[in-house]
């Protein structure tokens, strides 16, 4: 799943149709399943100039509504519906969730020329018997008239469904990675986000070390992140983890994640108190270690691990483990960025029947121009 919005900070995409441009991917060798967005046209912010109760009803309202350019006589039968109220107005033409077109209608012999609409009217919430009561939504006063309700909401974004071949790298699971791609469709250039940091002089060698004794781990970078505070994540961050269907956790476990999908590179997020100050990547032998999953696990002499010099503290590339995640009480992390051997991961992932969102990517074998990268922007955000 690729979101468009987010792939517009990499490559100006401004003036492009999205179902156009979608076409225009495929035929180039990258095939879009499926355009997917919220976004339902005709649906915009309105006001209410008058409101007048209905000749011919006990509960319904004749009111004169605004878009900014235009007036719409509109029945509405909302018990909070009023003069001066900015709503949500689905104009001719829009067709809400359950295929309901709006048309020019009559309702008790007035003139309706749209429909003045709650949120669960266009999908956004659920149709409770709390929701239902509460009538139409009430939008703030500063709403601008004529503006789409979903760019309004930030709930405009369009993804793409791409059905990519087995054989085909990891490209098309990141964002950036993506954006080079439409880059070479429309010959333009694509920009990175911000990623720079400004450490302090202390180096993390003088806290942790890091031994690596696999061939099957070519690259490991590792930072240290001290005063860490976890909370909720930026708006930004969960809009865009929710779009791609990720639940937002917290700070910290969402960066990564974050990061993840932005440059394809995995991250693994420490808690450094309790790894302790000997971090050893190595084969596995037959031991045991309970992922983040709760479930407690054999590891073979096929799996690489991470341990904290002694026993396993992660399953290198699959899933970490229980004892050293981060939590509330989370102080300081250590942040992992690493190459694994892809055949090793893809191996230990069927074997244990685990397949996360990181063992997709390791097993497809990684771009390691972003390892460091990754690192440093998962750094920035936090």
């Amino acid at each position: 799943m690729i979101n468009l919005e987010w792939v517009s900070e990499y490559i100006d995409i401004s003036d492009q149709d999205l179902e156009e441009l979608a076409k225009k991917i495929t035929k180039a060798g990258i095939n879009i399943e499926k355009v997917m967005t919220k976004k339902i046209k005709n649906v915009v912010i309105g006001e209410v100039l008058e409101c007048i109760d209905h000749p011919d009803s006990d509960h319904l309202h004749i009111c004169q509504v605004t878009t900014g350019n235009e007036t719409y006589q509109i029945v509405c039968g909302a018990p909070n519906v009023r003069k001066g109220l900015k709503v949500i107005v689905a104009l001719p033409g829009a067709i809400l969730p359950g295929n309901f077109e709006i048309k020019k209608s009559k309702i008790r012999n007035q003139e309706s020329n749209g429909m003045i609409c709650a949120l669960f009217e266009l999908g956004l919430e659920e149709k409770t018997e709390e929701n239902y009561n509460r009538g139409i939504e009430e939008l703030p006063s500063d709403a601008p008239l004529g503006k789409n309700i979903f760019e309004y909401l930030k709930l405009d974004d369009t993804l793409y469904e791409l059905d990519i071949h087995k054989h085909r790298n990891n490209d098309c699971y990141y964002h950036i990675g993506f954006a080079y791609e439409i880059a070479a469709i429309l010959n333009r250039k694509v920009t990175y986000p911000e990623h720079t940091t400004n450490p302090i002089q202390d180096s993390i060698e003088n806290h942790v070390s890091l031994k690596v004794e696999t061939s099957k781990c070519p690259y490991c970078l590792m930072k240290m992140v001290t005063d860490v505070q976890i909370g909720e994540s930026p708006e930004f961050i969960k809009r865009r983890l929710n779009a791609y269907g990720m639940r937002s956790i917290n700070n910290v476990v969402d960066i990564s994640n974050y990061v993840m999908l932005e440059y394809g590179q995995p991250l693994h997020f420490y808690d450094q108190e309790k790894v302790g100050n000997n971090i050893l990547i190595r084969d596995a032998k037959e031991e045991q270690i309970t992922t983040l999953d709760g479930i407690e696990r054999i590891t073979t002499n096929n799996d690489i691990v991470i341990t904290d010099g002694n026993k396993p503290i992660c399953i290198a590339g699959v899933m970490g483990g229980l004892e050293t995640e981060v939590t509330e009480n989370t102080k300081t992390l250590l942040i992992e960025s690493a190459i694994f051997e892809s055949t090793s991961i893809r191996y230990t992932s069927n074997r244990l029947n685990l397949r996360s969102e990181a063992s997709i990517r390791y097993g497809k074998g990684l771009n390691n121009e972003y390892t460091k990268e990754a690192n440093e922007r998962a750094s920035y955000l936090l």
